[in-house]
């Protein structure tokens, strides 16, 4: 794991960065203190095991027969690109971490993220997160592969779902699994709280991604102390 997150430290990554939209909280939703921003909540309850949802996708792994570390890839709102199915799988391969991204768009039919209220829904992304731990209990059904091991990185989207993930305490896939640790790459800093499993989390930034006050929103939440959550920035 610490190979990993060095090696991705001198990686250059580009992905679309998605921002909920500031207002006053109505009924079901909670503001961050921290950003000003309002979200639906809660993306679902406490204890909640997610619905299993068969998936389609891209497998990799290294040569041998393993077992091997393992790494589900969650895409970004650009959907399925040469950097997810490609790159990062061959990435991780040569570091010897087998691989799947679960195509997690085209559950909804579609190629890309259509729009910011797509995104924005608790229902979708609901169903993203099945999506993504239905893909954790499919890895684990792989001879190859450390059940002991498994991980999730995600980018902007991706990140996103992980950052939901984080904030629901026992939360479980339908095999009733979880995740050993979580990269979020370009995700979101708006944390509303750290209620979850507290899953060894990365957070990768990027120098000059400095867009809507991205950084100050994270240092912000990096200020909290929250367990378990460490940060990285790409000079």
């Amino acid at each position: 794991m610490q190979n990993l997150i060095l090696r991705l430290g001198i990686i250059t990554l580009i992905s679309i960065s998605m921002t909920p939209v500031a207002g006053s909280a109505s009924a079901g939703e909670r503001c961050s203190p921290l950003s000003g921003r309002c979200f639906e909540w809660p993306l679902v309850p406490n204890g909640t095991t997610l619905d299993k949802i068969s998936t389609n996708g891209v497998w990799s792994k290294p040569e041998g027969n393993g077992p091997f570390p393992a790494i589900i890839i969650a895409e970004s709102c650009g959907g399925s690109k040469p950097s997810v199915d490609k790159f990062w799988p061959v990435f991780f391969n040569k570091l010897g971490y087998a691989t799947y991204t679960p195509r997690i768009l085209e559950e909804f039919g579609e190629s890309y993220c259509p729009d910011l209220r797509f995104v924005a829904s608790n229902k979708n992304r609901t169903k993203m997160l099945s999506i993504i731990y239905s893909a954790l209990d499919e890895m684990r059904g792989k001879d190859y592969v450390n059940i002991n091991s498994i991980g999730i990185i995600g980018f902007s989207l991706g990140g996103i779902l992980i950052r939901d993930a984080g904030e629901i305490k026992g939360l479980k896939s339908p095999g009733g699994n979880k995740f050993k640790y979580a990269i979020n790459v370009y995700g979101n800093c708006t944390l509303l709280e750290r209620q979850g499993d507290n899953i060894p989390t990365l957070m990768l930034l990027a120098e000059r991604d400095t867009e809507k006050g991205k950084h100050k929103i994270c240092e912000k939440v990096q200020d909290q102390g929250f367990e378990n959550m460490s940060w990285h920035t790409i000079k």
